[in-house]
């Protein structure tokens, strides 16, 4: 018996299978913070918070890497596929094991450079907020391997391919 899952809206924000869009929401609340009161500390003190753009800066790659990744899961990234659409059957199939190779190497390559940085860089740390460089590469390569998880998951190609997202096709 199939159960029926319910739509993405439904499922609460902080669940584990909304993790990804609840730290890009945190992510995109420290950058306003963070800049704001960049702001602020410029014109009412007479020393600015030096450590807001570096905290902004980190917050902003989660935000994209984490995003990613919910879109990866969504469906929602840009699908150009008008060449392909005009192939034959034959190589539209070989065009989407292409692109699942592609994507699924691409990945893992990113997981494994973000995951050597991290490591690398554990004992650099930053100028205002004294934090090691690892946590700014360490949940990047996270992100690399949740991009991984959700391709393997939600693309496909060994069946026909449906758009979750038709706003999302160019």
């Amino acid at each position: 018996m199939e159960t029926s899952r319910p739509p993405e809206e439904a499922i609460p924000l902080l669940s584990l299978r909304r993790a990804d869009e609840a730290i890009g929401v945190a992510a995109l609340l420290v950058i306003v913070i963070s800049i704001l009161w960049g702001v602020i500390s410029r014109y009412i003190f007479p020393q600015p918070a030096a450590w807001t753009y570096e905290l902004a800066i980190m917050a902003f790659a989660y935000l994209v890497f984490f995003g990613a990744v919910a879109g990866v899961r969504l469906g929602t990234h840009a699908a150009i596929d008008v060449l392909v659409a005009a192939f034959p059957a034959g190589w539209q199939k070989a065009v989407a094991w292409f692109n699942y190779f592609l994507l699924a190497l691409f990945f893992i390559a990113m997981t494994i450079l973000f995951a050597w940085q991290a490591w690398t860089s554990r004992h650099v740390h930053t100028i205002a907020l004294d934090l090691s460089r690892s946590l700014s590469y360490g949940p990047l390569a996270l992100a690399s391997a949740g991009m991984l998880f959700q391709h393997l998951i939600v693309e496909r190609p060994w069946t026909v391919r449906l758009h979750r997202n038709v706003e999302s096709l160019i």
